[in-house]
């Protein structure tokens, strides 16, 4: 079943989960403007697993931006659908969950989830 609304109120402005949606969508522009085939990009900015294990091709990618793809990959997505599936998530549960751990705290939750769940690539 797909979520359409969760029956928890909110009693707070969300500003935090608010600002991540409009990142995504920024981002989201940026790869329509660029076209989903342009590899170029998404080897720069996605977390690409050959460029931290692969000697040939790390050698391609300096440690900066090795660090800056762990978390540019989370606001990348694979096609509209991807995209509209991940905000209508964010904006249905990212409200109550900012709002029990606050803006700063839900942001830094978010980032962590993010980067952890970029390690299970690797498996």
């Amino acid at each position: 079943m797909i979520p359409i609304r969760d029956t928890q109120p909110s009693y707070s402005v969300t500003v935090m989960t608010y600002f991540l949606m409009a990142i995504n969508l920024l981002v989201f522009i940026v790869q329509i403007q660029i076209g989903f085939d342009n590899e170029a990009f998404f080897y720069a900015y996605g977390l690409v697993p050959a460029k931290f294990t692969v000697p040939e091709m790390s050698r391609h990618f300096t440690l900066v931006n090795q660090f800056i793809s762990v978390f540019s990959y989370m606001f990348l997505h694979g096609g509209f659908l991807h995209f509209v599936g991940n905000m209508w998530s964010l904006y249905i549960f990212g409200d109550n969950v900012e709002e029990h751990f606050g803006s700063l705290r839900f942001l830094g939750f978010y980032l962590i989830c993010g980067v952890i769940s970029g390690f299970f690539i690797f498996c």
